[in-house]
Order: C-alpha cells, then sequence, then structure tokens
C-alpha cells in the first residue's frame, strides 16, 4: 500500500503545480483520484487485493470519463469541487453518518455544485483543483503515516481524519 500513498501524493502534487495549465489532465487524475478514494471506502468489507483492483477500476474510468468530457470541463470541475468540499464537510462532523446517508449527500454535492460550475467561470478550476490536490496529498499522507496521523493502520475511509496529529499536516 506504500505505492498508493506515494500514487496520491504525486496526484495532489500534480493537481496542485498543473491545475491551470493542463487542466484535461489534472481532470483525469482528479477524478481518478475521487474514483478510487471512495472505492476503497466503500469496498472495505472486501479482502485488500479486490479492493485495490476494483478501487484501481472505478478511478481509471473516472479518469477516462473525465479527460473525454473536455466539452463540459466546467461543470465536472463543479462536481469535483462539490464532491471534495462535502467530504471535507463530512469529516469535520463530530458523529460519523452511515455510509449511504455518506455517499449520498457526497452525490448531492456533486450534482448541485457541478450544475453550477459554468456560472462560477475559470474559479471553479482553481478551487476544484486546489481541493482535489490537497484532499489526495492528505489521504496519501494518511495512508502512509497512519500512525503519525492517529489513525489505525487499518483505516480505509475516504473521510480526512481530523486528529491532533493530523491538524498539524494541514
Amino acid at each position: 500500500m506504500v505505492w498508493i500513498s506515494i500514487l496520491l501524493i504525486a496526484a495532489g502534487i500534480f493537481l496542485l503545480v498543473y491545475g491551470g495549465l493542463l487542466f484535461r489532465f489534472t481532470l483525469a487524475v482528479g477524478l481518478f483520484v475521487l474514483g478510487f478514494s471512495l472505492a476503497l471506502w466503500l469496498l472495505s468489507a472486501q479482502p485488500p487485493a479486490t479492493r485495490l483492483l476494483i478501487s484501481l477500476a472505478i478511478g481509471g474510468v473516472a479518469a477516462i470519463i473525465g479527460y473525454a468530457l473536455v466539452k463540459m470541463v466546467l461543470h465536472i470541475a463543479g462536481g469535483l469541487l462539490g464532491a471534495t468540499v462535502v467530504l471535507l464537510v463530512l469529516s469535520i462532523l463530530p458523529t460519523g453518518l452511515p455510509d449511504v446517508l455518506s455517499v449520498i449527500l457526497i452525490l448531492a454535492g456533486t450534482g448541485v455544485v457541478g450544475f453550477f460550475g459554468n456560472r462560477m467561470g475559470d474559479w471553479v478550476i482553481m478551487l476544484a483543483t486546489t481541493f482535489a490536490g490537497a484532499y489526495a496529498i492528505i489521504s496519501g499522507i494518511t495512508h502512509l503515516f497512519p500512525a503519525s496521523v492517529g489513525v489505525g493502520a487499518d483505516y480505509v475511509s475516504a473521510l480526512v481524519p481530523f486528529t491532533g496529529p493530523a491538524f498539524v499536516f494541514y
């Protein structure tokens, strides 16, 4: 799993550095990170190898869709922004919601912000790549150094852990 953590950190750095310049590629990378993280979280009951392969496949499909739909770039960027913001808000909540309700809220955030993404103009691109890049880096650090962040080694949630040591990374 070390290489997955390094992949997430590298994807986050790519999103932060090239977000506005190579947006077609950053959109693919951002959707890969989002699809991979959500699939890894939702398939936590599966064996690790199965969970990893299915998560990589779902992330790859999301990346291909993001790369191919460049004409809808502002809407997709809005959806990416909405999903990461809802993930962060769900992470801040003191009590955990059931997974089904969390997924419904993530889809609602994706749809609402994605629908209004074109009204935000170029700001949605900057915000989406910034939020998704930061999310990918923090997710990679969480999986790479779980004890330092204050979570267990078996932490598979897509939510960002808001523990004392994790707050230092943010």
